[in-house]
């Protein structure tokens, strides 16, 4: 086992509540734009800030890969043992 069940669901809830996080930031700023009476934020404040959401949805997307990652070689190693077994099996039986 590459990463063990409880572990694995901690990591995937973690990445949600981060990945909700970050839309919820970008929907607050998107009212905050909506809401300015000049009608268009300050330049390099909110590009900053934009820039600054685009880094760290890029950084959670990373981590969504890697988790998907570990998912499926976990998988391919319990296929693995699975075969392992069976042929240990048969060869008792034998």
């Amino acid at each position: 086992m590459i990463i063990d069940r409880h572990t694995f669901i901690d990591l995937a809830t973690h990445l949600e509540g981060a990945s909700e996080g970050v839309l919820d930031i970008t929907r607050r700023c998107v009212a905050l734009c909506e809401d300015a009476s000049d009608g268009a934020p300050e330049g390099p404040t909110w590009m900053g800030l934009v820039e600054s959401l685009i880094t760290v949805n890029a950084e959670l997307t990373a981590l969504e890969q890697t988790l998907r990652a570990l998912l499926e070689a976990n998988r391919e190693e319990e296929e693995d043992v699975a075969r392992q077994s069976l042929k240990r099996a048969r060869a008792v039986a034998a």
